[in-house]
């Protein structure tokens, strides 16, 4: 089990670490707006501290799939789902499309804002963007419902 301080190695190691430059999107995460979006207010959330990080009915397409396994030029692989929003996350690093994984979009490392967990990155391109959050970094919640 890789432990808080071996995830900022890792996002030290494989990234440009600059300045950390805000937060995440914001994103309406209440158990009762959950319930009514009929997810019957299930989470994802960092599995290191459980910070609620985005929901199951935000995963989206991108290239016509949802998961998608890239490797670094480091030889890392990492499995991705697209979401259109998360929260809770730190974005860190200047965007860039150096190795871009989407063609068209820049990308930025993003990490759990309570326990600095590498999540994944955050895509933007001209049609907007999306983020590529490591599947393995995040575990499903049931909430409760209103």
């Amino acid at each position: 089990m890789q432990t808080q301080e071996s995830h900022r190695e890792i996002i030290e190691y494989l990234f440009f670490k600059d300045a950390i430059d805000g937060g995440g999107a914001d994103v309406d995460l209440d158990e009762k707006t959950e319930s009514t979006r009929g997810n019957g207010g299930r989470k994802l959330v960092c599995k290191l501290c459980h910070s609620v990080i985005t929901r199951p009915d935000l995963a989206m397409e991108v290239d016509g799939k949802h998961r998608h396994v890239f490797f670094n030029p480091h030889g890392y692989v990492f499995e991705l789902g697209c979401f259109a929003s998360a929260k809770n996350i730190t974005p860190s690093g200047p965007k860039t499309d150096e190795f871009t994984w989407f063609p068209g979009y820049t990308w930025q490392v993003v990490a759990c804002s309570h326990c600095a967990s590498l999540l994944g990155w955050r895509y933007t391109g001209d049609n907007g963007g999306f983020y590529g959050l490591i599947t393995t970094a995040l575990i499903e919640k049931e909430g409760r419902k209103a």
